[in-house]
């Protein structure tokens, strides 16, 4: 053949074209899935094509696809290349820090945050953002060691798939059954875009709803619903009634509006029963999401309505003389300027979990729960913290019927892709779910109604409760790290039940120790001892309104510290407790027992048994100084009776002297502290130990004429 060197340059230059017409398909693929969201599908084209590793701007594509599909590493990898290539994009700083802090290294994370922060122009909202990714590095290191609450573990590829499994409901009637809502391949609308029109490239698989049975510890083949209730819209499990007879599900053609709808599992008996849209004030139409039904006549769910505190924000809604009320905000104590999504309330009311992406996060959005037992006053929000929580979003809290695990849903580093199913194993039982209230207490609150004590929720539920008796033992220690001790865990632990089964109980914490020095520093280290357990109650749910607590220091020493001049080896044992007294009314079916140390009288102080015994009735005391931290000051040699006292809920502790049944002693006690630089000083009644409200002491003062004296002059 003549020039044969001809063909084979025209036949390789064929191909070559051919190869760079195939490589720039691929690149234009990644590129369309890239703008779509559609991250796994553009990684794999940005992994196929040849230039990717040479081009910044691809680099920080794959790296962008990297981070979203929980490869931080490999983002972080392909950042630093775009970064040697003199890439001009500095957002390669941005998901650097990202990346970071997807993998808990929130000290990296918040130096690329800021190195990106200095090429942003100040107070845009970018810079803001950053400003706050960087104060939530903070959070985020500084809440990594703390207690964890559970154990967590991934339901596993039998129920979850690389694409986004949400929205878990416990059945409320069949045992180990499971019902959520998924995007999986092969759902009934296939792949539709936001418009909800099929779309093959930019549209993602339409969501369904699905059941699985745990079966002996296996998970059973995951089943869709029935079709008539599967549709080529996105349908998104809301919740059940508390019977199981009715279902509420969300049909969506774009994942933020949709029309709510009921259904009652007729479909396979009567085809004609459609499901039928919704007669409640939960708007889908107008974004109104996560739906829970507490019962028949109390709605919680999320919202964006314009009265709102920014983003996403709980609502309620409650039903009165069978009309549904206008919904109500849970206010500004609950929700934030952030989202705050999928409320879950508990069966006695005193507990929401919910999600929210505020700065208090550890990434993303996180679990929280509010403690609602002072009816809206000031409650407390507490991170879950992880491992239930993570770096990433966690969602769709369901807390199990008797309290034990909850099931929830997260796209963290672990998930097998997008959103997985989760469960967490508490370590302390949920007490609050085994209780039940037709009308949480905050709602009566909300409604502005006054509380009949007859007909209050939770007296109802008290009222229901048997017969119960509880020993209160003291809590012994060596040093303070040994506060908690093993014995001392088991006793909290009891008195953590026992406070949440009667919410209206409080609880006193009388911290003791022997004389280590000086007066001011023995009482308030008294004082911290009994805040450690009170931070232990807390953690467990209880409000910190809750929680008196008083130290003494060795001022009121139950056994004598010396024996024969010999320093006492009962005395130091027990001498070094912290009192647990239970505040119980008398209405409540319980009987408090108090067991106290058993000291024979000869080894007895009476500094204990006079304090004790004058406790019993009403007392006055003169407060003569209310400080945030420890006073240091010569007055404590006045007397060796002084005592330091504050509210689990409160940020200053208050300082008393001298306990004396007769007002006019007290008078003489305040005009001595007056006279040595005390100008404050103030007398306070105390009645059985705790300080009296105003409101209360004119109602004792018939029974105890030294309060009518008291009234008379202060």
């Amino acid at each position: 053949m003549k020039y044969p060197h001809i063909l084979v340059v025209l036949l390789l230059s064929i191909v070559f074209s051919i190869d760079i017409s195939a490589q720039k398909a691929v690149k234009k693929q990644g590129d369309l899935y890239f703008e779509a969201g559609k991250y796994r599908e553009a990684l794999e084209a940005y992994q196929k094509y040849n230039k990717t590793n040479s081009e910044a701007e691809l680099l920080i594509k794959r790296g962008i696809c990297y981070l979203y599909t929980n490869q931080p590493d490999a983002c972080i990898s392909d950042m630093a290349t775009a970064h040697q290539l003199k890439s001009k994009d500095f957002s390669l700083f941005k998901y650097s820090g990202m990346a970071y802090f997807i993998k808990q290294d929130y000290i990296e994370a918040a130096k690329f945050y800021k190195t990106y922060l200095s090429h942003l122009k100040v107070d845009t909202p970018e810079w803001k953002n950053i400003v706050n990714e960087i104060k939530r590095c903070g959070y985020a290191k500084n809440q990594k060691y703390a207690p964890q609450l559970a154990f967590v573990e991934n339901l596993g590829q039998n129920v979850n798939t690389i694409y986004d499994d949400f929205a878990p409901i416990q059945s409320p009637t069949l045992q180990g059954r499971y019902y959520f809502s998924s995007s999986r391949d092969g759902t009934t609308g296939g792949m539709r875009n936001e418009s909800g029109l099929t779309d093959e490239v930019s549209g993602i698989f339409s969501s369904d709803m699905f059941l699985v049975d745990l079966k002996d510890g296996n998970w059973s083949s995951v089943l869709p619903f029935e079709q008539l209730l599967n549709t080529p819209k996105n349908d998104i499990l809301q919740d059940f009634s508390p019977d199981g007879s009715i279902i509420y599900f969300v049909k969506s053609p774009d994942l933020k509006t949709g029309t709510l709808y009921t259904d009652t599992f007729n479909l396979d008996r009567d085809p004609s029963k459609l499901p039928v849209a919704a007669d409640i004030p939960f708007k889908a139409e107008a974004g109104d999401k996560d739906l829970f039904i507490f019962n028949d006549s109390l709605i919680l769910f999320a919202s964006l309505r314009p009265e709102g505190f920014g983003g996403y924000d709980l609502y309620y809604a409650n039903k009165q003389n069978n009309l549904w009320q206008n919904p109500i905000n849970l206010g500004k104590d609950i929700n934030s300027s952030a989202n705050d999504t999928g409320p879950f309330l508990v069966k006695n009311g005193l507990k929401l979990y919910f999600s929210s992406d505020r700065m208090e996060t550890l990434g993303g959005y996180d679990i929280f729960m509010a403690d609602l037992s002072s009816h809206m006053v000031n409650p407390v929000i507490t991170n879950l913290g992880l491992p239930i929580n993570s770096t990433k979003d966690d969602l769709d809290f369901e807390l199990s019927a008797d309290g034990m695990n909850a099931l929830f849903s997260s796209d963290r580093i672990e998930s097998i892709g997008g959103l997985d199913l989760y469960v967490a194993y508490f370590k302390a039982q949920v007490l609050d779910q085994l209780a039940f209230v037709d009308i949480p207490a905050f709602v009566t609150s909300f409604n502005n109604e006054e509380e009949n004590p007859e007909t209050s929720p939770v007296k109802a539920i008290i009222s229901s409760l048997p017969p119960r008796d509880f020993v209160s033992k003291p809590l012994y220690f060596k040093e303070n790290e040994d506060i908690l001790n093993p014995s001392n865990l088991n006793l909290v632990n009891k008195l953590l039940e026992l406070l949440v089964i009667y919410p209206d109980l409080n609880v006193l914490l009388v911290s003791h120790f022997i004389s280590e020095g000086r007066p001011d520093f023995d009482l308030y280290f008294s004082i911290k001892r009994a805040e450690k357990v009170a931070e232990r109650l807390i953690a467990g749910g209880i409000s910190p309104h809750r929680i008196l607590m008083q130290g003494g220091g060795a001022n009121f020493p139950l056994a004598k510290p010396l024996i024969n001049s010999i320093p006492s080896t009962l005395a130091d044992k027990t001498n070094r407790r912290i009192d647990v007294i239970v505040l119980a009314s008398p209405e409540l079916n319980l009987k408090v027992t108090q067991d106290e140390p058993a000291v024979a009288q000869q080894f007895r102080d009476t500094l204990w048994d006079k304090f004790n015994q004058l406790n019993k009735g009403v007392t006055f005391r003169v407060r003569f100084s209310k400080v945030s931290q420890m006073l240091k000051s010569d007055v404590f040699g006045l007397r060796n009776d002084a005592i330091v006292e504050k509210k689990a809920s409160d940020d200053q502790y208050t300082y008393t002297m001298g306990n004396y049944s007769v007002y006019n002693e007290a008078r003489l006690l305040k005009g001595a502290l007056i006279r040595y630089g005390m100008p404050d000083a103030v007398i306070i009644p105390y009645y059985k130990g705790i300080m009296l409200e105003p409101a209360k002491i004119k109602s004792l003062s018939a029974a105890f004429p030294e309060l009518e004296t008291y009234l008379k002059f202060e």
